[in-house]
């Protein structure tokens, strides 16, 4: 959908993407490495720019800023649009005092994960929004510079005379192909490229679907319908990424292999298309056969990100994850076969584990060709079925969005969750086989150079750190 240019009376539109950690400034400030910019709000500021608003981005992740520096350009900005996750919610509270404290006027917007999951008005926002805006956020500034009724957009909460108004509904996109590209030169400037702590240039993102039709009881995300865009429209994508002098991409789906033939397709117009292209993926396990993962690696995809969360069957079913560690066994194997790096994560802390359940981990772990690995401890994080669940039973309150497991909601402290964290991180990459393996897989999908940087990060022990800086790249990335 194009927009025609307009006066728009130099309103200025401020993206703003609220830190993981602690929202600090200056000096005390640390860079969380992320591999591109947040997708949601590119996505969301091409229309806005097609429009004729003047826009701006600030990455609390990877923009250090002098709290003056920060307030002046809040001063200025006449929208300021907040993405909301579950993690930074305390943060997005901060943010809309520092704004309220220095600019009265500005009109605050907030919307992404954690409205679209509760379903909350966040207090403080002139307006929150339940859903995907790419396609009405022009006109819902229009409507509010204009100062008329906002009545007609559905998935819309505010306050009016008071009284607080939730438009019915929430926003749907049927059709993605109306999605314009990123406004990725927001972030040209900007400290991305970061991959398992190895910084690589010239690293992009998109995403050829949107929602995911499975219901594991951890995550924390609606069922918002699955749909796809068309490969010609993926394929138009890509080619303004390469004119960007893009080489590594990465396709955010929450589920990429999700419909096997389109997969095919579209990596059959990417090898058509010779574009030489390095590929990162996200996919379940039980999604795999060895001709579409050998067709993968043909169109240069080099990592496929699972969501094994566990190698015993009864916290499989637990999770609801509807498949099985054999299914598992299988999709790392062929991945090995054909040359694709795997990236596995496993959750721990489920109130049904015991230590039998960390030794299947461990030893699982040692004998399939995984290639990494990240270890999280459970979260109950709002409105997951887990997190209902606790709820209900009364074990936490309504303003514990976020609850990591514990004593009181598993078998273990969070003390001992970390220590098995611990011990199967590096019992993992403690492992000359493995390290051998990935040595001759990164040679051949990175090179040399990335080679180094890895071994260097194995002998520092910076690997287990790194894991956990990775699942920030998953928090902040894969969910729009």
């Amino acid at each position: 959908m194009k927009y025609n240019k307009k006066d728009t009376h130099g309103k200025e539109v401020l993206l703003l993407f609220p830190p993981l950690r602690e929202h600090i400034y200056g000096d005390k400030w640390k860079l969380t490495e992320s591999t591109t910019a947040p997708l949601g709000l590119m996505y969301l500021a091409t229309p806005l720019v097609n429009a004729g608003y003047k826009v701006n981005f600030i990455d609390f992740t990877v923009d250090k800023l002098e709290k003056e520096q920060y307030f002046n350009i809040l001063k200025n900005a006449d929208f300021i649009l907040i993405t909301c996750l579950t993690q930074t919610f305390k943060s997005v509270k901060k943010i809309i005092n520092d704004i309220r404290s220095v600019n009265k006027n500005t009109l605050i917007l907030c919307g992404g994960p954690y409205c679209n999951e509760t379903e909350n008005y966040v207090e403080g926002s002139d307006l929150t929004v339940f859903g995907e805006a790419d396609l009405v956020i022009v006109k819902i500034l229009d409507l509010i510079s204009s100062k008329k009724s906002l009545d007609g957009i559905p998935g819309l909460s505010y306050r009016k005379n008071g009284k607080l108004i939730r438009n019915p509904g929430t926003l749907l996109i049927e059709n993605l192909d109306f999605i314009e590209p990123p406004s990725f030169e927001l972030a040209k400037n900007k400290n991305y490229g970061y991959l398992y702590g190895v910084k690589i240039n010239a690293m992009t993102a998109m995403i050829t679907s949107r929602g995911c039709p499975f219901r594991c009881t951890f995550c924390n995300f609606r069922g918002i319908k699955y749909r796809v865009r068309s490969v010609d429209k993926v394929i138009q994508e890509i080619k303004i990424r390469l004119e960007e002098e893009a080489e590594y991409i990465i396709f955010h789906d929450d589920n990429f292999l999700l419909r096997r033939n389109r997969v095919i397709e579209l990596m059959d117009e990417i090898i058509e298309n010779k574009f030489n292209l390095k590929i990162a993926i996200v996919g379940r396990v039980d999604l795999a056969d060895y001709v579409l993962y050998k067709k993968l690696k043909e169109a240069g995809v080099i990592i496929i990100i699972y969501g094994i969360e566990s190698a015993n069957q009864d916290v499989l079913d637990f999770y609801n994850k509807k498949t099985t560690v054999e299914k598992t066994k299988k999709a790392i194997a062929i991945a090995n076969k054909v040359g694709i790096i795997t990236y596995g994560n496993i959750i721990i802390g489920a109130p049904i584990e015991k230590k039998r359940h960390f030794e299947v981990n461990k030893k699982f772990l040692k004998e399939v060709p995984l290639d990494f690995l990240n270890v999280h401890i459970l979260q109950y994080a709002c409105p997951s079925a887990l997190w209902n669940d606790l709820y209900k039973k009364g074990l936490i309150n309504e303003n514990e969005i976020v609850v990591t497991a514990n004593k009181k909601l598993s078998n273990f402290s969070k003390e001992e969750l970390m220590k098995v964290q611990d011990e199967l991180i590096k019992s993992f990459y403690n492992n000359p086989k493995r390290i051998l393996r990935l040595t001759y897989k990164i040679s051949r999908n990175f090179g040399v150079s990335f080679i180094f940087k890895l071994l260097n990060m194995f002998f520092s022990k910076t690997i287990y750190r790194s894991a956990e800086k990775f699942h920030d790249f998953v928090v902040k990335d894969v969910r729009l």
